[in-house]
């Protein structure tokens, strides 16, 4: 059992380390299609999801590994709200959940900040929920836990994609020693989808809910007494935040930056949008992108599509008023 801790750690901080590597974000994916008109970025962390099903998928049905039930908020438009309000947090702080993280691990001292507003957004929303509002947290089981055929056709065509993924790879790659392409400062987006994902895969089969977004919410449900804590998954946290780290000092990224006055409220406001997004979805996006969407959950992939819509909706006004600021300035 040890060992297969400690395999954990290590995939989670090859998680953090790939996704440092390719500054995988999906604000960042939103702005380039509405600044540049190309969607390579969504299309990576979407190939990401692909590699991920694939791999939870194969343990599930070939290995028969249990499938962990994701859990989902009722009623369901809530959960879609949580998606946008999370969008519109992240938006405004400048990086999704796994951004933040990369940022931090870059020493951006006002993703700092950002996580303080998170862990304030969920316990405003705890507060809230106290207060006997008709909502709850379900467990739904998974589709890759299930009999029918579905699974079984569903699996099959993503192994025919995935070879025809893998052969696309392999052709592109460049002739290095794998040592030189595991320190190469940047990661192909290509490569690092694959990587998170297949990555993603088997640590979603094991741990289930891990990320470290659904671990704050957990944490802050447990001490105000609503739901057990949950410290073996703080570990993994740490982990992934320690690949980061590593990915930063290795390329000589890091340096320390202090918050400026105006990027410190920004930090402080989205950071708490993005806590009460988390408190309704649950987690932000790094849980629907490495374990809400591979266990094929429907209720997921609305989720992530209202927070792709938040983080486009709050960039568009975002611009305009800065333009707008601009103008009056001349």
């Amino acid at each position: 059992m040890a060992s297969l801790d400690l395999i954990c750690l290590l995939l989670a901080a090859l998680i953090g380390f790939a996704v440092h590597r390719a500054s995988l974000c999906n604000v960042k994916a939103v702005a380039e299609i509405l600044e540049v008109r190309r969607a390579r970025m969504l299309a990576s962390l979407g190939i990401a999801v692909l590699w991920s099903m694939t791999i939870a998928g194969t343990l599930v049905l070939a290995l028969h590994w249990p499938a962990a039930s994701f859990p989902r908020r009722t009623p369901a438009l809530l959960a879609a709200a949580g998606g946008y309000v999370f969008g519109v947090g992240a938006a405004i702080n400048g990086g999704c959940s796994l951004s933040t993280l990369q940022r931090l691990a870059d020493g951006e001292l006002a993703m700092f900040v950002t996580l303080l507003g998170v862990v304030l957004g969920l316990f405003l929303w705890a507060r809230v929920e106290s207060l006997g509002l008709p909502t709850a947290l379900v467990k739904s089981m998974s589709p890759w836990d299930g009999m029918g055929l579905f699974p079984t056709i569903l699996l099959v065509g993503l192994w025919i994609w995935a070879l025809q993924e893998a052969v696309r790879l392999w052709r592109r790659v460049q002739p290095a020693s794998w040592l030189d392409r595991l320190w190469a400062p940047r990661y192909r987006l290509s490569s690092a989808a694959a990587l998170l994902g297949i990555v993603g895969g088997v640590l979603y089969t094991l741990q289930g809910s891990w990320t470290y977004t659904y671990l704050l919410r957990t944490q802050v449900a447990s001490a105000l007494g609503m739901t057990p804590a949950m410290a073996g998954k703080a570990m993994l946290a740490i982990a992934l935040l320690a690949g980061m780290f590593a990915s930063s000092v290795q390329r000589q990224s890091f340096a320390l930056r202090l918050p400026r006055r105006r990027e410190f409220f920004a930090c402080l406001f989205g950071g708490t949008l993005m806590g009460i997004g988390a408190a309704l979805l649950p987690g932000g996006n790094d849980t629907l992108l490495l374990t809400a969407l591979p266990s094929l959950s429907v209720f997921a992939l609305a989720s992530y599509g209202a927070l792709l819509a938040g983080i486009a909706s709050t960039l568009v006004v975002l611009r305009r008023a800065s333009q707008y600021e601009l103008r009056q300035m001349k």
